[in-house]
């Protein structure tokens, strides 16, 4: 009979606790009260995409033993200028990694030189590696390893110049003397040397992929759902590499005939491509196919960034159609005062105050609406407002019990 007090005790906090939950729940079905904080966003009307990268291109091929590639990806070429060398020799190539580490060599040397005195060019380079450190990161976390690539070189570059302190301005030139003797040596042991040329200007990439010959510009204006399901990638034997002419390209993808009717001709939009290049590029709609089982092929065309995409082909992407920006909402906190115009209530105080507001974008359960022109004073939508989401029989003034 001892525990009797506390049995009593337990079964009056059990009570009161289900007597508190069910006042809670009563009050929530007469009267539901809800809110949320209203803050700035964006949203944009878009069309995802799965197409190919199309250029006019043509590649390049040598039957020598050795070739050594002497462009970097997307470096622009003029007409007649060296894209590789050809060697038969086999041990040529050696020689030329050895050359390349020589004249690296030879830059340290020479930057130690003109540094011996300078105390703040030194400081400069220790800024300029940990530059390049930070490019390189963000290269390789957007997935661009081409500018990764020569992020490295660059990183590589100013770290051997970084990495020798010398005793005397006559050791360095000393070293640089030696350094220069052994480059004219190694350069005279290079024989039968061909240049393979640009024939005209364009834009250079080490990559092909066998699409260049099946993807062209002038296949666009017959390109339908059908034979762009069909494409597929040749053999290919070229080895040294491919120029891209001019700075336009398209893109081509089939899309539903209902996203196909959003576009027209000529029509001004962005594309973001999920991987390998993260900005988004101005591209304008060039054709729009007739309708084949209820797909349609769209063309966009771009002449900007043709040199950073060189190795971008089959992609999907994200057509932006327009963006939006305002004050996000959930959508059921839309309402209509007394004089039928649309808004919001918002807790002012203790009391419920309308904001007459304007729909910006319609999105999926929330919406982007900005103030109308002629709210003033307490009646403008602002960032943080508190938001009635539901309430029941909501009116100008009405007071919020906590």
């Amino acid at each position: 009979m001892k525990n009797s007090p506390f049995k009593f005790l337990s079964i009056a906090i059990l009570i009161g606790v289900v007597v508190y939950f069910a006042a809670e729940g009563y009050q929530y079905i007469t009267d539901p009260f809800t809110t949320t904080l209203a803050y700035p966003s964006q949203s944009a009307a878009s069309i995802e995409l799965d197409g190919w990268m199309i250029r006019s291109e043509e590649t390049f091929s040598s039957g020598a033993v050795t070739l050594s590639h002497v462009l970097g990806e997307g470096a622009h070429v003029g007409a007649g200028q060296t894209i590789a060398i050809a060697y038969q020799n086999e041990d040529a190539l050696k020689t030329v990694g050895e050359i390349e580490e020589q004249e690296l060599q030879l830059q340290q040397l020479e930057f130690a030189m003109s540094t011996y005195l300078d105390a703040d060019a030194a400081l400069k380079l220790d800024s300029s590696i940990n530059d390049s450190i930070l490019q390189l990161q963000g290269s390789v976390s957007r997935g661009d390893y081409s500018t990764a690539a020569d992020d490295i070189s660059a990183l590589k570059a100013a770290i051997l110049k970084r990495s020798h302190t010398y005793s005397s301005n006559d050791e360095i030139q000393a070293n640089i003397d030696t350094v220069k003797k052994s480059l004219r040596t190694l350069r005279n042991s290079l024989s039968n040397a061909q240049n393979i040329t640009a024939p005209k200007a364009g834009t250079y990439s080490a990559i092909c992929d066998g699409y260049e010959t099946t993807l062209t510009p002038k296949m666009l204006k017959k390109l339908k759902p059908s034979r762009l399901d069909k494409v597929k990638s040749t053999d290919t034997t070229a080895n040294v590499g491919k120029l891209i002419y001019g700075s336009t390209w398209y893109y081509a993808a089939n899309v539903t005939a209902e996203q196909a009717r959003q576009l027209t001709k000529g029509q001004s939009a962005k594309l973001h491509f999920a991987k390998g290049f993260e900005q988004d590029i101005p591209v304008t709609v060039y054709r729009i196919s007739a309708q084949e089982d209820g797909r349609q092929t769209v063309i966009l065309t771009g002449n900007r960034y043709i040199a950073q995409t060189t190795q971008l082909r089959h992609q999907q992407a994200e057509l932006i159609l327009a963006t939006y920006s305002g004050i996000r909402v959930p959508a059921n906190a839309l309402r209509m005062n007394e004089e039928g115009q649309g808004g919001v209530y918002c807790v002012v105080g203790m009391t419920a105050q309308f904001k007459p507001a304007e729909v910006v974008y319609q999105g999926d359960g929330y919406t982007l609406i900005k103030p109308t022109a002629d709210a003033a004073g307490e009646q403008i939508l602002r960032t943080g407002d508190e938001v009635i989401i539901t309430a029941a029989e909501l009116e100008v003034g009405k007071v919020i019990e906590p």
